[in-house]
């Protein structure tokens, strides 16, 4: 009977996995530098597997993390690119993925996500015409739906695969066979953005070899000892578990194939010992089976087995061919646990400032890429390589920090201090770049006139700048501001200017020399004395889209603000204290009324009851309790020191009344990457609001309401005259730890809205998702931490709702958020830890502003100074009956991609400038409402085109018309009024045709038969239609030319 049933082929796949900065950085890592941190050198993986992988043709390698093959591939010969480029063709050598890194799925925004990708991909098409087909996040803690449709499917690949789901999840999986499916991640394109995905790492939550096949250099699995003459020839014995670990990981799949991951974290340095074990492997498996030496299956389901050296793209076409019915999955895979007390949830929040900075990084880069579309004047406008730009540095860095140990919080300090040194290296160069070609579009218009030289802050947001802070406003002297939109609709927004002084100033309107209105309000809680004392206000009226306005400011008449006794409507300019004041104060727009405690918290928006307040979660440590026994094994989970994915050992627990051994991670510290707080059900300690600490200025412009709560929280509530939105900017820290303690620090907003429970966050910055307490649609979970288990990744916005009402709050970065009770929603927007949470990076959460002493044997990494200080801001929003969607998408452009302002002085010759304003986008640009630009990029090596991606901004259900899908004349989407000559649809990432795509994809067979349709099946002719919630993308080739210097102005 054996011959009548199929065979099993192992698809052996050799693969390293290389974090592009985790315990070293990026640079350390592919030198081999700093290796009395960890020893791990790529450029001698890479270069010792060439000649690994042309000693036999029969061998396969697969590689992801481009910043490090770029930077490999840069330093080689010719005659070495020749060889490589020769594997390639082959497909010896092979890429999945092909990003910039393997980015972060909780912490990342999708602009980041597609950016990263989009410049990996780009890089592989340049040098080796290559497309890659499958996605690899072996390593990321959890897996977002955006990463399913958006970053899988429509980026052009067949299969999604990774090693790290829920480990209640992933048993349930593994007793199935429910180990690989289909994800049918967004509920607006349905089976049109479906992917088929499938676990790595045999099934064990992880993504190397399986157990005793370890043949690294630095791995103690025994070696192939295959020549029979030995003494210690041990092949019979390493045939058979090889081939019991091949029956026992085919069990708890589905049909014929299984992929097995041979490598893990920096593997392969001596390539050639990993191949010739593997060699011995496949050989003697294969002929063992063939002579009948083999076990055989256990199951009954297999006659026998093959081995084969593969790769990701060989094993998702075998499984193509098996022709099955796949389960279908519709949800995310948030949050992820690996044992009962260790949710990777802190990390959603770990490492604040560097969230924020990549998040700056982000959006600048979308600025400088359409200021490159502009430049006709420099040298860079010639450039053929993506890689030449003058915008690369910063692309690259906030590629970098894309990675899952990047903007994810979870890299040792000094490698969280080279991630934000990279973004700052290449904001500066952008910044650079972007004012040349500011100035040169002056000088076209002005040819007369010697323009100002501008600049960027990149400090705005702690109220620091030179630029404007030097101006002295004497003799004539003019701050010139430029307010550039990078969002493809126009825009109104509220200004903020640092300014040294106090007093009146007149602000005009650059074009029409039109006084505008002002306020000058004087800077509460400022970082250092490095912060301008005032900030000078004025309304930015109808910011053209992907456009320029110009302000000139100059000195008026004294008008010192200073403090005076309080009134509850004042409406002088003066900070005004409340000490001492028993009523409320109410705050008046045109829009609603804001109420506030005389303590300062918010108290309500419009109708809503919103209460605000304060307080924090003390953070579990194992040392806090007496633990001096010897560990004791417990169930399937082993701890190893330093391996991330492991849970630690039980110890007595001497604080009750009997002795007990603690099940398996009742031990688990909180950490970088996990949330627990000391007591699973711990209430919040409250930050109490400080009396007489509170103050508040009214102008015609904007009222600040600011409050202390504790001794280290502070907070500006600022509501503008016209804003549909209240905005908290909050600051933290030094969070104190002299205790010994670790604390997670929240915002929470309390409303009178009954959610049951339920409540909705972004994916990545796309689609919301439904969650519910103590829930997850496809399993039924066991509760073990009712806290940190019902925290989700936060990158946008987090709402409730009910029949009555709806509630929002938009962050600035990557939070952690929940809503544990009817009417809460919780953000976590800090922590700082004392304890390592023994998932690998080896250190505390405890960031400092002396920095950290060398690592050992050079130092103790002892943190030097007080604690950080960080800054942020939330804006909330009210809504009626079920519009928390709607009310989040409304703000989520704007608060990602705040206006950027450029500052220059001038003293008499700014009267004769024509500051008339510009776009980078043509008059005839008007997008319907739901439909964004959000790339405008020149396309490097290709004359005169121009990347375009449209974006619906709005889920199904979301607005009863904005939800619908919307038409798009692609000859009205002309950069700058040039005359379109083509245009090509393609996928995601620019590096194949749409159609190209469509025509060789494979079809999966779904469960569920649920048909999606694309804008793609509306198109007509130039007339393109956009569905919700899709991205489409675009290369544009114009006829060349343009209007005077090449851009257009705008009234």
């Amino acid at each position: 009977a054996g011959d009548q049933l199929p065979d099993l082929t192992v698809h052996v796949v050799p693969h390293t996995h290389d974090d592009v900065g985790w315990l070293k950085t990026v640079d350390q890592y592919f030198y081999g530098a700093n290796n009395t941190i960890q020893h791990a050198n790529v450029q001698m993986i890479l270069s010792t597997l060439i000649p690994a992988l042309e000693y036999d043709e029969s061998r396969k390698f697969t590689y992801v993390e481009q910043a490090f093959f770029s930077r490999w591939w840069n330093e080689q010969n010719d005659k070495m690119k020749s060889r490589v480029k020769k594997l390639v063709k082959s497909g010896q050598l092979s890429f999945v993925n092909g990003g910039w890194c393997m980015h972060d799925e909780a912490a990342t925004h999708y602009y980041g996500m597609i950016d990263q990708t989009t410049l990996g991909h780009t890089f592989l098409k340049e040098e080796f015409d290559f497309t890659p087909s499958v996605g690899w996040q072996i390593d990321p803690f959890g897996h977002s739906s955006t990463q399913a449709s958006l970053l899988s499917a429509e980026a052009g690949f067949d299969a999604l695969y990774f090693g790290r789901i829920d480990y209640q999840d992933l048993q349930l999986r593994r007793d199935s066979q429910r180990v690989e499916g289909i994800w049918r991640a967004s509920a607006a394109s349905k089976d049109q953005s479906q992917v088929f995905w499938g676990l790595s790492g045999s099934y064990g939550g992880n993504y190397g070899p399986p157990s005793g096949f370890c043949f690294d250099n630095f791995c103690s699995d025994e070696p192939m000892m295959d020549d029979p003459d030995l003494e210690d020839y041990n092949v019979d014995g390493k045939v058979a578990d090889f081939v019991s670990a091949a029956w026992d990981q085919a069990n708890q799949a589905r049909g014929t194939h299984i992929m097995m991951t041979m490598g893990s974290d920096f593997q392969y340095e001596n390539s050639e010992v990993w191949f010739r074990n593997l060699d011995s492997v496949i050989k003697n498996v294969n002929e063992y089976a063939k002579e009948g030496k083999i076990e055989a299956d256990p199951n009954g389901r297999f006659g026998g087995i093959k081995l084969i050296y593969s790769n990701p793209d060989i094993y998702t076409l075998a499984k193509n061919k098996d022709e099955l019915e796949w389960e279908v999955k519709t949800d995310d895979f948030f949050p992820y646990s690996d044992c009962e007390n260790c949710f990777w949830t802190g990390y959603f929040t770990s490492r604040a400032e560097l969230k924020k900075w990549e998040r700056t990084g982000s959006a600048f880069l979308q600025t400088a890429r359409q200021f490159e579309t502009l430049d006709s004047v420099t040298p860079a406008a010639d450039v053929k390589s993506t890689f030449d730009s003058p915008i690369h540095k910063l692309d690259a860095a906030v590629g970098v920090v894309q990675h899952h140990d990047g903007v994810s919080g979870t890299a040792k300090q000094h490698v969280a201090f080279d991630y934000a040194k990279r973004i700052d290296i290449g904001f500066k160069m952008a910044a650079d770049y972007v004012t040349t070609v500011l100035g040169n579009i002056l000088k076209a218009k002005n040819p007369d006139v010697t323009p100002p030289t501008f600049s960027v802050c990149q400090d705005l947001n702690v109220s620091t700048c030179e630029a404007t802070q030097s101006v002295s406003f004497e003799e004539g002297e003019k701050l010139i501001v430029g307010v550039y939109n990078s969002l493809s609709h126009a825009r109104t927004e509220l200004v903020g200017v640092p300014v040294q002084t106090g007093g009146d100033y007149v602000v005009y309107d650059g074009k029409d020399k039109v006084e505008i209105e002002t306020s000058v309000v004087a800077n509460s809680f400022t970082m250092d004395d490095s912060a301008a004392p005032y900030t000078l206000y004025f309304q930015a009226e109808d910011l053209h889209p992907m456009g320029m306005k110009f302000y000139s400011i100059k000195a008026g008449e004294a008008k010192a603000t200073k403090a005076s006794p309080a009134i509850p409507t004042a409406t002088a300019t003066s900070r005004r204290s409340l000490r001492g004041k028993e009523e409320n104060l109410k705050v008046e727009t045109s829009k609603f009324t804001v109420e506030f405690s005389p303590s300062g918290q918010l108290l309500s928006v419009g109708d809503q009851k919103v209460a605000q307040s304060w307080g924090y979660y003390t953070s579990f440590d194992s040392s806090r309790f007496e633990l001096g026994v010897t560990p004791q094994p417990q169930g399937d989970y082993a701890w190893t020191p330093g391996v991330p994915g492991t849970c630690l050992p039980g110890y007595l627990d001497a604080e009750g009344d009997e002795e007990r051994w603690l099940r398996d991670s009742d031990g688990q510290n909180s950490g970088a990457y996990i949330f627990r707080p000391s007591k699973k059900d711990e209430a919040l300690t409250d930050l109490a609001p400080k009396a007489g600490k509170v103050s508040v200025v009214e102008t015609d412009l904007v009222t600040e309401v600011t409050a202390e709560f504790g001794d280290w929280v502070k907070q500006i509530t600022r509501v503008s005259k016209d804003a549909d939105y209240v905005e908290v900017e909050w600051t933290v820290g030094p969070v104190p730890t002299d205790d010994k303690v670790g604390k997670e620090v929240v915002m929470k907003l309390s409303t009178d809205i009954k959610n049951d429970g339920t409540f909705y966050t972004d994916s990545n910055g796309r689609e919301f998702l439904e969650r519910k307490l103590d829930y997850r649609p496809t399993w039924d979970m066991e509760v073990f931490q009712p806290i940190a288990g019902n925290y989700y990744p936060v990158n946008a916005a987090i709402y409730i709702e009910d029949d009555a009402s709806s509630l929002s709050v938009l962050n600035d970065r990557t939070q952690g958020g929940a809503s544990l009770a009817d009417g809460e929603i919780e953000i976590m927007v800090q922590r700082r830890l004392v304890a390592d949470d023994s998932r690998g990076v080896g250190e505390p959460l405890d960031e400092t502003t002396g920095g950290v002493t060398p690592y050992p044997p050079y130092g103790d990494a002892v943190r030097e100074g007080e604690g950080v200080v960080i800054k942020g801001k939330h804006r909330i929003v009210v809504g009626a009956a079920k519009e928390g969607a709607k009310i989040s998408r409304e703000q989520m452009d704007s608060m990602f991609s705040p206006p950027v302002q450029f500052f220059g002085s001038a003293n008499g010759n700014v009267e004769e400038m024509d500051l008339e304003g510009f776009a980078a986008i043509g008059a005839s640009v008007d997008l319907p409402p739901q439909i964004a630009m959000i790339t405008l990029a020149k396309v490097h090596g290709e004359e005169n085109t121009f990347m375009v991606r449209l974006a619906h901004q709005y889920g199904i259900g979301e607005d009863v018309e904005l939800s619908k899908g919307a038409k798009v004349d692609m000859n009205k989407i002309l950069p700058f009024g040039m005359e379109i000559a083509k245009w090509e649809e393609t996928t995601l990432t620019g590096n194949q045709g749409r159609k190209e795509w469509e025509e060789k994809r494979l079809s999966w067979k779904g469960q569920e038969k649920v048909k999606g349709v694309s804008g793609r099946d509306l198109d007509d002719g130039d007339e393109v239609v956009i569905n919700a919630m899709e991205i489409r993308t675009f290369k544009v080739k114009v006829k060349g030319g343009g209007k005077g210097w090449g851009v257009e102005r705008r009234d």
